[in-house]
């Protein structure tokens, strides 16, 4: 089924539930994406030039080069506004607003899992972050080499230009031409929507955004409902119906410098867990642009659950009646009071 249809399907459950939703629509950045292959293409033309002598004007491309790298790595893509733009829609059921006192939490379920198969992400997507993640380590190196030769603290170097600057163009045509993520598994949590979106306290109502899986869409839907979510919490959900392995909660989100999971709120899905009979999940680190990343980038606290691929050990499955009933419980928590408190005497423990 294709995207657009499976969002129908969603729209038709929550009509027949009788639920309030709103189907925003959204115009993204599509394939090519400028802001890479440009901060690569910039880098090789300070490499070329520190091949010819000219370390100043090297080291300033370099410089802006692993600038718009690096921004790019954690969803702020600074050309994202000239290249091409598509409309995508998702679907937002509304719960109950940020207050002085509490914060409103919201439910990202992608229609699509990413975090599934060899671990997490596909062989392919992790190659592809590797080698983006090479030429942002080279870039700096360009930026350190031609700083060097700009204060005469090195000689020369025309060789590493060279060759830097052919690594460069490689990656920048590569970003150009590389295609959209292929769609991963199903998400049965997207099938979840009309009975999270059920509170079980009249008191409280997350936000519920169900969307293609790509993390942008996760961006512009905070941009969009940034007054009602301000500073909330974001919990994302990625069960696919072959993942059946243990399950695994994100502690750090991003590539190079990743946000760290805010303690309390890893605690309390953590305890929500317990209650609901769910395994003690693995901690892991997504090194990608993720959901929670563009989260956390933007002030919110955020953490991913997924599950990861059949386990070899023997074992009793977890249903999934189990996993929404956890799910329905880190809402239950978050919405009874604040997230749990890890100080004792006012020093954190």
């Amino acid at each position: 089924m294709s995207r657009a249809g499976e969002l129908a399907s969603v729209e038709e459950l929550l009509r027949e539930r009788g639920l309030e939703f709103v189907r925003e629509r959204f115009r993204l950045p599509s394939r090519p994406q400028l802001s890479p292959s440009a901060g690569f293409l910039s880098c090789a033309a300070g490499a070329f030039l520190l091949a010819k002598g000219g370390a100043a004007a090297s080291f300033l491309l370099a410089v802006a080069g692993a600038i718009i790298l690096l921004l790019d790595a954690y969803g702020f893509s600074p050309l994202a506004w000239l290249g091409p733009r598509e409309t995508r829609s998702v679907l937002v059921v509304p719960g109950i607003p940020s207050g002085e006192k509490k914060k409103a939490l919201f439910f990202g379920l992608p229609l699509r899992c990413r975090l599934t198969g060899t671990g997490y992400f596909s062989r392919e997507g992790a190659l592809r972050r590797a080698a983006f993640a090479g030429g942002v380590h080279l870039a700096f190196l360009l930026c350190a080499v031609s700083a060097g030769v700009l204060l005469v603290v090195l000689p020369p170097v025309p060789a590493f230009g060279v060759l830097t600057g052919i690594a460069m163009v490689a990656l920048s045509a590569g970003e150009w031409v590389r295609p959209a993520t292929a769609e991963g598994p199903r998400n049965l949590a997207a099938g979840w929507v009309d009975r999270l979106s059920s509170p079980t306290d009249a008191l409280f109502r997350p936000y519920l955004l169900v969307y293609s899986g790509d993390p942008a869409e996760v961006k512009y839907f905070l941009a969009r409902y940034r007054g009602p979510v301000f500073r909330g919490t974001g919990i994302f959900l990625e069960f696919a119906p072959g993942a059946e392995g243990p399950y695994a909660t994100s502690v750090r989100e991003g590539p190079f410098f990743p946000y760290r999971v805010d303690p309390a709120l890893l605690l309390l899905v953590r305890e929500a867990g317990k209650r609901h009979g769910v395994p003690s999940a693995r901690s892991v680190t997504i090194r990608d642009r993720s959901p929670g990343l563009f989260a956390m980038a933007r002030g919110f606290r955020a953490i991913t659950i997924f599950r990861r691929e059949p386990s070899p050990a023997p074992g009793t499955p977890i249903s999934g009646e189990s996993s929404l009933a956890w799910a329905r419980g880190i809402a239950s928590a978050a919405g009874t009071g604040d997230l749990p408190d890890l100080t004792e005497g006012g020093k954190k423990v």
